[in-house]
């Protein structure tokens, strides 16, 4: 079990620099669940809410193989993103933000990035 409580403490560290990072520009929050009510064929998902973004990844693909969750991760963050300014769901504006995510995520930042962030 310590293998797997590293891993999710290196996840929720990850959800807490796209958080610092990569903020949705209307600023409602982003939640991050691993659901095990995520559908067997979806590998995540995310939600607009009311008040914030909801995305779920999903436990079985998760625990099967744990590298994917930064590769769904980015995907379903970079849908929160650009929800409202995308028409197509992973069009080019969605691709330009997975790949800001993928970017925070392997710690690859620079000075511009900086000035857009904002704290919890």
């Amino acid at each position: 079990m310590p293998k797997q409580s590293a891993r999710r403490r290196k996840l929720w560290k990850t959800v807490r620099l796209l958080r610092l990072f990569a903020s949705p520009p209307d600023k409602r929050k982003v939640r991050v669940s691993v659901s095990s009510a995520v559908p067997d064929d979806c590998l995540g998902d995310s939600t607009q809410r009311k008040d914030h973004y909801l995305i779920r990844l999903n436990k079985a693909v998760i625990e099967a193989s744990p590298d994917a969750v930064y590769l769904i991760l980015a995907h379903e963050w970079a849908h929160t993103l650009v929800w409202d300014i995308c028409p197509d769901d992973h069009g080019d504006l969605w691709g330009m933000a997975v790949a800001r995510c993928w970017r925070i995520i392997h710690h690859e930042l620079n000075s511009g990035d900086i000035q857009n962030a904002t704290l919890d």
